[in-house]
């Protein structure tokens, strides 16, 4: 009884090795999704006493398009701001605001974050 049942499972999972994944995700986009997760965001509190640089003010945003879909998140729109602060050489942001717009151009509702991008030695 156990041969025929691994002969059928053998035969059921090599069926299966010739099938290919398509995904939507790219290398590249899964290396610059998670490229902001070593840029910290820091409150002015936080920097006392610490050797930083200011890079310059970068933004982020999080966009509802359509009726249907959720509201935008801020979380979206500060991991947005740190992949742009990561571009920019920084390793720390120093948020100023996240503020939520309504009927903005292209977005039905709008999270939009901006800070200061620092390169902070640590």
């Amino acid at each position: 009884m156990r041969v025929p049942a691994l002969v059928l499972a053998t035969l059921t999972l090599s069926g299966c090795a010739n099938m290919a994944v398509d995904s939507n995700v790219s290398p590249t986009g899964i290396k610059d999704y998670y490229k902001g997760n070593n840029v910290t965001l820091y409150g002015r509190d936080e920097l006392k006493g610490l050797n930083y640089v200011t890079l310059g003010t970068v933004e982020g945003e999080a966009c509802k398009i359509e009726a249907n879909e959720p509201p935008p998140k801020d979380a979206d729109a500060r991991a947005h701001i740190r992949r742009r602060a990561a571009d920019m050489g920084a390793n720390g942001i120093l948020l100023d605001r996240c503020t939520r717009f309504n009927d903005m151009p292209g977005c039905i509702e709008q999270v939009l974050c901006s800070g200061q991008a620092l390169k902070v030695n640590k």
